[in-house]
């Protein structure tokens, strides 16, 4: 397999990159990158090196999320239909399931106080969050129950297994990502844990699907989450860059990114390529159509396109905050939230933008239509905002 990784030392040049970014990051959390997902923050410890935990320590991989009584007015990232209900993820392990487009919610027990990034459901009953210390938690009746299906004890296990024959057999990307994954996990304030946060996840079914993460984390299963392969080297990201996004429809698969990363499975089925990217700013979501693909993140900057990314359109937004949710409005247009809670409408290629003039409540971090409103999910919890019949 090619190597895609840069001369030198990968994994020299991947230490200095994080020690850069632990001094601005939390400035990042809530600019440059994902605003809900990191929002959370990386651990304080991974960015320094780790410490010995002392006796009052909780494993957060192992110890459950505390019930909570203010939990609707806590941080809360993400947000996705299961059904009729929607399900909603936030710190500390927290999950809240709602039977009633968001008017109340009730807290559903999770196995892990972990902080949780994102949500997706391949069906009514089928359901996958990801969050912190690369933890994986998944459903099979809804979202009622949820177990751990794969954490970073775990991935590291399955990294080393991966690529330690294959670099003794002279392979210098095998050697590039088995030294990485040590010296990350040597970084980790939870002994023997891979330290990143996964920030998405997708499925095509119920059998297939990709997790994604910081640092070109991304792993994918057939089996429902039985077992796991790393596609590290699988996603032409020679610079290790963030992935934030994960999404697809009809066998389109696609990724996204910081710095303008975006890529599309390949024809194979058996890695990522890189595309035309319309931006060199980072992407935070994407939102895919059978032939619609829309491309969201940074400082207010969206892009369509109706060919499978080989043109693309700017959406006018005129907003200046990141963009943190797109998803099908009235009729064929495309509504889009800021961070800012700001929302607008724009048509099916996105043009003709009109923003819509709605209380703002605080920051948001992931949002989902549900019962004629906007169910938004923020730093103050979750909010229903109503929108007017029309934008202005």
């Amino acid at each position: 397999m090619q190597d895609v990784f840069p001369s030198g030392s990968t994994v020299l040049w991947r230490v200095l990159r994080r020690a850069a970014c632990s001094s601005v990051r939390r400035l990042a959390m809530t600019t440059a990158m994902t605003a809900g997902a990191l929002a959370l923050s990386f651990s304080a410890a991974s960015a320094f090196g780790a410490t010995a935990p002392d006796a009052s320590f909780n494993d957060p991989l192992t110890t459950a999320a505390s019930p909570s009584s203010l939990a609707t007015h806590s941080l809360m990232v993400g947000v996705a239909k299961a059904g009729p209900n929607l399900v909603a993820v936030g710190r500390r392990g927290l999950i809240l399931m709602s039977s009633n487009a968001g008017k109340s919610w009730t807290q559903v027990a999770s196995p892990v106080a972990a902080d949780l990034t994102a949500i997706r459901f391949s069906d009514a009953n089928h359901g996958w969050i990801v969050g912190h210390d690369a933890v994986v938690l998944k459903s099979t009746d809804g979202g009622l129950s949820w177990r751990r299906a794969l954490d970073g004890r775990a991935i590291l296990n399955i990294i080393l297994k991966t690529y330690t024959a294959r670099s003794a057999a002279g392979d210098a990307v095998a050697t590039s990502v088995m030294n990485d994954a040590k010296a990350s996990a040597a970084q980790s304030a939870t002994p023997g844990v891979y330290p990143y946060p996964l920030l998405d996840v997708w499925f095509a079914n119920n059998s297939e699907g990709f997790v994604v993460g910081a640092f070109g984390l991304i792993l994918h299963t057939t089996d429902s989450g039985v077992t796991w392969t790393p596609w590290i080297e699988r996603t032409e990201n020679d610079h290790m860059n963030h992935i934030y996004a994960v999404n697809g429809v009809a066998g389109q698969v696609y990724i996204a990114g910081e710095q303008g990363f975006l890529r599309r499975l390949n024809s194979a089925g058996d890695g990522f390529v890189k595309m035309s990217s319309p931006y060199k700013g980072s992407y935070f979501g994407l939102y895919i159509q059978k032939d619609l693909l829309v491309a969201y993140g940074l400082r207010g900057n969206a892009y369509v396109s109706v060919d499978e990314g080989a043109q693309w359109n700017q959406v006018n937004t005129g907003l200046s905050d990141n963009i943190v949710a797109a998803f099908p409005g009235s009729g064929q247009d495309l509504l889009f939230v800021s961070q800012a809670g700001d929302m607008l409408s724009t048509d099916r290629v996105g043009g003709s933008a009109k923003a819509f003039k709605v209380k703002r409540a605080s920051e948001v971090y992931g949002a989902v239509p549900s019962g004629g409103a906007i169910v938004t999910m923020g730093l103050a919890g979750i909010n229903i905002v109503s929108l007017p019949a029309t934008a202005p």
